[in-house]
């Protein structure tokens, strides 16, 4: 029987999402097939230097444990990251682009830092200026822009207006039109989320976490209620619930997230028009939270995988002229 099979590839480029509290690395072959993925558990908040030089230090040594065989075993393998790794507290500040944005990311867009392995191309963020008069604050991204690029790729292109929402310590909510990003918001729920959980009151009210799919549903259904007592009030009712025997003390992470995510897409929902199509993009439990969330004021959502970062790294070395677009080998290769 002939069966056709991938050509082997060699290594052709290394891409890191490198955000606030974790990081993930891919070794990408022909056409940004990944062909080996570490998540070291480093992030923006694993630096301990307060002065560049050591931040740079913590920096070179992150990347190093996470890459420097790949680059020992094919030298001058382009790398590029994107996300907080960007940041002014970063390894190096990559700006910004201002929204609306076509998502054509060139070489003289990307910022360069020189290691002892090589150098790192690092992706800039994303903005949305602040308005004119002050009444509305701005926003910035760094990171989902690439995940952006990464989704719209495995889409079919279209001209219908898109909202992409991803979910994540900061969770996106991207208008998409015509393939330019428009505008976006940014909202705190995961970080809001682990601050509660781990830090207040309700922490010392929990045990060790179950999952609890009613208590999630509970909780969304609380914080969509009609008045709405407001978020505070809302996850206070939480520690109430415990302590009238309502609620199991290892079920409580599990109906406050579903209280924060109600909370968000109440707000958010409504500036993001009917007729938009609706994706979801990252972790796949955080997207079925979303997803559930959406349901319940009647919109359906389509989930595309975290993986869309590492596709949109691929397809800014790309464009950007790091990688050439040329197999390393024959795609066409058959097999008995």
């Amino acid at each position: 029987m002939i069966q056709n099979t991938p050509a082997p590839s060699a290594p052709r480029l290394i891409a890191l999402d490198w955000g606030t509290s974790s990081q993930r690395a891919w070794l990408l072959g022909d056409g940004g097939r990944i062909l080996d993925v570490r998540r070291p558990d480093f992030g923006l908040l694993g630096t301990t230097g307060d002065d560049p030089a050591s931040r740079t230090r913590d920096y070179e040594a992150a990347f190093d444990e996470a890459c420097g065989d790949w680059i020992a075993a094919t030298p001058n393998l382009p790398a590029i990251a994107c996300g907080m790794v960007g940041s002014a507290q970063g390894w190096r500040e990559a700006g910004y682009l201002t929204t609306p944005t076509d998502l054509a990311i060139g070489a003289d867009d990307l910022t360069t830092v020189a290691h002892p392995r090589g150098v790192l191309h690092v992706v800039p963020g994303l903005r949305v200026a602040p308005a004119a008069d002050g009444t509305v604050a701005g926003d910035v991204m760094r990171g989902e822009e690439t995940q952006i690029i990464g989704a719209l790729g495995m889409l079919p292109p279209t001209d219908r207006p898109l909202t992409i929402v991803l979910p994540g310590t900061h969770t996106k909510w991207a208008r998409v039109e015509n393939r330019k990003i428009v505008s976006f918001a940014t909202s705190m729920s995961g970080e809001l989320y682990g601050l509660v959980i781990r830090h207040g009151i309700l922490g010392r009210t929990a045990t060790t976490a179950v999952r609890d799919d009613a208590a999630f549903e509970r909780g969304l259904a609380t914080g969509t209620s009609t008045p709405s007592r407001g978020l505070p009030a809302e996850l206070f009712g939480a520690r109430a619930l415990v302590l009238d025997g309502l609620l199991d003390p290892g079920s409580l992470p599990d109906y406050v997230s579903g209280v924060i995510i109600a909370d968000e897409i109440r707000h958010l929902l409504p500036q993001y028009t009917a007729e938009n199509r609706m994706l979801l993009c990252g972790n796949a439990d955080l997207c079925r939270r979303y997803a559930a969330g959406l349901r319940v004021h009647g919109v359906a959502a389509d989930i595309v995988a975290e993986e869309a970062a590492a596709q949109g790294l691929w397809r800014v070395a790309l464009d950007a002229g790091l990688v050439d677009p040329a197999p390393s080998t024959n795609p066409e290769k058959e097999s008995l």
